[in-house]
């Protein structure tokens, strides 16, 4: 089999291997081209549909421009390069249907890279897992993806990864955003003490022009955090539907069967093997004809770093106090528990890519928040400040607000 040319949206022609080509035609892989990327975000911008099969074979892509970067400055096998092209083609293969919601969000399953049954039933007992196998690079592709591969790993797992400079381009493409970042950020990539290291010095000076596009990544990534991943109707859908599949696994749905579903599929097994859920029914009717859930009350940073930390440990980690909550909040607003949904993220946002090792000046190599640059630092704290609890109702039942409001004043 030869080498195969494909055209791309986003980074034009990109080329797979034979074996990437066998990879990518494997029902696990194929299953990929019904999970949208950005979950729920086609409510907010309509070409947002973009998926996780076309993303992973940009981050392939990504991970080949990052490995001809580095061999200027350090050797990297044929087979080194093979290996980590697989692992970039697959990092995303444990994915299920609106993954972040469910894994990140409100915690309903572990994290896709870190469920361990997850992960074996996609990378160690799959067909897939099988042609890996045959070709000789199975357990490396694993180590890659565990991150217990050095340099490797940080191309796929790491803080500037081929997995961040696929989505930059392509979720602000596919959301309309003129935002780019400029290719040349790749000459600035290099290997050193078998580290990835983004080298902002030249002749013994500071390279501006390596840390301002640098730093352009990480604009591009706030702005899609403000805009696109944390905007407010994208998580009230998306904790609608994390929602239905908690009453769904309390009423006996076995976790399992979400493996092999795609984001049609899921809602569509909850609508017809749930049809006498009133709960699950009633939500699903709410999102099908886009009448969402509506935040009643919001708190912000502004209540403190303590407050919030209790907060999160009290209602993001502890899936029963969260719903003890809105059952509270529903009671005392005379609604039915599932017209409350408590939402919670983690207070871990903090653009984790600020943490790239970059060489300085004098030789230093240190993570980039560390390098005492002004706009790093307010990056990540606006960053930070993006973090929101939000109590939603059920908009039909929006005349409750005010008793909802107040309830939810008085439990937090």
């Amino acid at each position: 089999m030869k080498d195969k040319l494909l055209r791309d949206a986003v980074h034009g022609d990109i080329e797979l291997k034979p074996l990437e080509l066998e990879l990518v035609d494997t029902r696990e892989f194929q299953r990929l081209r019904g999970i949208r990327q950005l979950g729920t975000a086609c409510l907010v911008y309509p070409s947002a549909t973009h998926t996780r099969f076309e993303h992973s074979l940009g981050t392939c892509w990504m991970a080949q421009r990052m490995i001809e970067a580095l061999r200027r400055s350090a050797a990297i096998t044929a087979e080194e390069a093979a290996a980590i092209r697989v692992a970039a083609l697959l990092h995303d293969i444990t994915h299920i249907p609106f993954g972040h919601t469910l894994e990140d969000e409100r915690r309903v399953l572990p994290r896709h890279d870190k469920d361990r049954l997850r992960f074996a039933h996609f990378l160690t007992e799959s067909s897939l897992a099988s042609r890996l196998r045959r070709a000789g690079i199975h357990e490396e592709v694993l180590r890659i993806l565990r991150g217990d591969a050095g340099y490797a790993s940080e191309i796929v797992t790491g803080a500037i990864t081929a997995d961040l400079l696929d989505y930059l381009r392509r979720d602000t493409y596919f959301v309309g955003f003129s935002q780019y970042y400029d290719p040349r950020v790749f000459q600035s990539f290099i290997l050193q003490g078998g580290r990835f290291v983004i080298n902002l010095e030249k002749h013994g000076l500071r390279r501006h022009d390596a840390l301002s596009e640098l730093i352009n990544l990480l604009r591009i990534r706030y702005t899609l955090s403000e805009r696109v991943y944390y905007h407010h109707t994208k998580i009230a859908s998306g904790a609608m539907i994390s929602k239905t599949v908690e009453l769904a696994i309390a009423s006996g749905m076995r976790i399992e069967l979400l493996r092999d579903l795609r984001d049609d599929t899921l809602l569509m097994m909850l609508r017809l093997r749930f049809a006498d859920n009133a709960a699950i029914a009633h939500i699903l009717d709410c999102l099908e004809s886009r009448v969402l859930y509506r935040a009643c009350h919001v708190l912000t940073v502004e209540i403190g770093e303590k407050r919030q930390e209790e907060i999160v440990d009290r209602y993001h980690f502890n899936a029963s106090e969260r719903e003890n909550l809105e059952a509270r909040i529903a009671s005392a607003a005379g609604l039915q528990p599932y017209q409350v949904i408590a939402y919670c993220p983690s207070v871990g946002m903090a653009l984790p890519e600020a943490e790239v090792l970059v060489r300085l000046e004098n030789g230093d190599v240190v993570p980039l928040s560390e390098s005492n640059n002004d706009e790093i630092r307010v990056l990540r704290q606006k960053h930070r400040a993006l973090w929101r609890f939000f109590v939603f109702i059920d908009r039909t039942a929006w005349d409750r607000a005010p008793q909802a409001r107040n309830a939810a004043a008085v439990f937090l």
